[in-house]
């Protein structure tokens, strides 16, 4: 993916169990880009501890926000070390799922602050596709709210509704 000396930065989204974290490593592999994800590795054992310890919507919001903001300089300081970076969930998600779970926080100066990446995927599977992945990696509570589908339908219309947002950049459905 770095053509010339020009790194790239390309954000994948989408619903849980769409096969988002799939493709961004495979992705990664082939371009030979770093794969990131957000939350980072290292805080990925223990997201579900600090979410469920987290009082509010708005603490989780808020916490998931962190989240993308510390990727954004992560992401920027490996771009200007030339490097190429692929990641697993950005801004959209966070703030769709913030929205789908009652939380509808704006924070504008932190948007303008975020890095825009070059590309946005927003990878879409059937709903049957996602349950029946998610089942074979293990539902946790989060999941399972997601599962209906008027939740799947409500979770499309968050992130439809933010796909016109600055830290966007370009979008590519599949």
């Amino acid at each position: 993916m770095s053509t010339a000396g020009c790194p790239k930065f390309v954000v994948l989204e989408g619903l849980d169990g769409a096969g988002k974290t799939t493709a961004a490593k495979l992705f990664a592999k082939e371009t030979g880009a770093v794969c990131m994800t957000t939350p980072s590795e290292a805080l990925r054992a223990h997201r579900d501890v600090i979410v469920e310890s987290l009082a509010t919507q708005l603490s989780r919001q808020l916490f998931y926000l962190s989240m993308v903001e510390d990727a954004s300089e992560r992401i920027r300081l490996l771009l200007g070390q030339g490097g190429s970076v692929v990641l697993d969930r950005y801004y959209l998600s966070t703030q769709a799922y913030a929205a789908f779970r009652g939380s509808n926080l704006e924070v504008p100066l932190l948007e303008a602050t975020l890095l825009i990446p070059d590309l946005t995927v927003f990878v879409e599977a059937p709903l049957e596709v996602r349950r029946a992945r998610l089942l074979t990696r293990g539902l946790n509570p989060f999941d399972r709210e997601t599962m209906s589908e008027k939740a799947n339908a409500r979770l499309i219309r968050e992130y439809e509704a933010r796909f016109g947002c600055r830290v966007t950049g370009r979008l590519l459905r599949i």
